[in-house]
């Protein structure tokens, strides 16, 4: 595991194995005034601004005493060394689907996928970690455990705590188990892959599919370059010329809803290309394209390289739009960007293709940056850096402007960490 954060070196690191470890170090270090930054699978340490102090990295990856399926409650309690892939994969032999679709599931972490709240293109089936995530486990910065949330949809009374630990990236606690909702495995699943010749086009198909009632489990456009077969550079369609970008559109439910839902799709669609992916086919494409989105994957590079990745996340309606004037803005600045746009979930993934490092390339990226958060905040959005941070101007904020919500995060962080111990300028706000 990394060391560094923006290039910050951390002066030691530590790998607790139970939450009495974790509570003794963490409690050692907020007495002697220590910065302690907060990793996982370290999937996602790229995400976030530069930390203002790092002595201590704590990785939790080591943190692996539970993993309990209750099948019958649909739910699964998990601690979070536990990468994504594994619980998904015992969640299944119960019959039932974890619904987590992290970037990097062979290395994501469930307390790193909690912190972050990360949720890829089975999110817009799936809904946000926020609303899957029952309860959880954290020990705070003084060593204090502290427990919310539980077993049920119907235990909250009042405020949900968990809620708002569920992506404050490590600022107000350190995530060690949570619970999360299971769904009933469906009994088929299957995936349209449809070329087509413009973006608006694609646009145009979504906007459909999303005012038909039909509930999509997968609703992405991607360019070609990514629409091929894991491992392979074998064009998803079977065929060389597939248009300006693709349309992922995935469903799943009992068997003739799905074939239904597939038939109205392609009856929409203006192109004979279309390519039906069931099953094993369809989960291997999306677990692929899980691995070259923001969080990062074999296919990237480390998270401290010069490769600049944004995540914007807009309303549903805005999604194509947003995408749409992104994609235009990069090319007014020279740049070559490949792209995953989560038409159901509002969740937009940019990166930059061509890394070569030069002044002018570093001055066209913060440039690009700049206005494409504009694009996302005046459509009621906002977007992120979430790698190369390094490659942009300095000065430049990750999170870009916050709102008056960040004063009650202050006032929180301060409550649970007032010797801001813990991530210290990381998060939002510089919290």
């Amino acid at each position: 595991m990394t060391e560094s954060i923006h290039g910050v070196r951390a002066g030691t690191v530590e790998c607790p194995v139970d939450g009495e470890r974790l509570t003794a170090v963490l409690a050692q270090a907020d007495a002697d005034r220590r910065a302690v930054c907060i990793a996982g699978g370290a999937t996602k340490l790229g995400w976030g601004n530069r930390p203002e102090r790092l002595d201590l990295l704590v990785s939790t990856r080591e943190m692996r005493s539970r993993c309990d399926v209750d099948a019958d409650d649909l739910i699964v309690t998990a601690s979070a060394g536990f990468t994504v892939a594994e619980v998904r994969m015992r969640a299944r032999q119960a019959g039932r689907v974890l619904p987590l679709d992290a970037g990097c599931p062979d290395r994501a972490t469930v307390g790193g996928v909690a912190a972050t709240g990360d949720q890829g293109a089975r999110g817009a089936g799936y809904g946000r970690v926020r609303d899957l995530a029952l309860g959880l486990k954290a020990t705070l910065a003084d060593g204090t455990q502290v427990k919310f949330g539980g077993r049920t949809m119907k235990n909250v009374a009042g405020y949900d705590m968990s809620k708002l630990f569920v992506g404050s990236f490590g600022v107000l606690g350190v995530i060690t188990e949570v619970t999360f909702r299971l769904l009933p495995r469906p009994e088929a699943h299957g995936m349209l892959v449809i070329p087509s010749p413009s973006f608006e086009e694609a646009a145009a198909l979504v906007a459909r599919i999303l005012h038909s009632g039909l509930q999509p489990l997968v609703l992405q456009i991607i360019p070609p370059s990514l629409a091929v077969r894991p491992g392979t550079s074998t064009p998803l369609t079977g065929s060389k010329a597939q248009g300006e970008c693709i349309l992922l559109a995935g469903f799943a439910g009992h068997p003739a809803a799905l074939d239904r839902s597939l038939a109205d799709v392609s009856g929409w669609s203006q192109t004979r290309e279309t390519v039906q992916l069931a099953d094993e086919d369809m989960e291997a494409i999306l677990d692929n394209l899980a691995g070259r989105g923001a969080g990062g994957g074999d296919q990237a590079p480390p998270h401290d390289e010069a490769l600049v990745r944004v995540r914007a996340a807009v309303p549903v309606s805005e999604t194509c739009r947003f995408a749409d004037a992104a994609l235009s803005l990069g090319q007014v600045h020279g740049l070559a960007l490949e792209y995953q746009v989560n038409a159901g979930s509002g969740i937009v993934d940019l990166w930059e293709v061509d890394r070569q490092d030069s002044t002018d390339r570093a001055r066209a990226l913060t440039d690009w940056v700049v206005a494409a958060r504009e694009a996302a905040t005046a459509r009621g959005g906002g977007l992120a850096v979430v790698a190369g941070l390094l490659s942009l101007a300095a000065g430049l904020d990750a999170w870009g402007e916050t709102g008056a919500s960040v004063r009650l995060m202050k006032a929180i962080k301060q409550r649970f960490d007032p010797h801001r111990t813990l991530n210290p300028g990381r998060f939002v706000g510089g919290i």
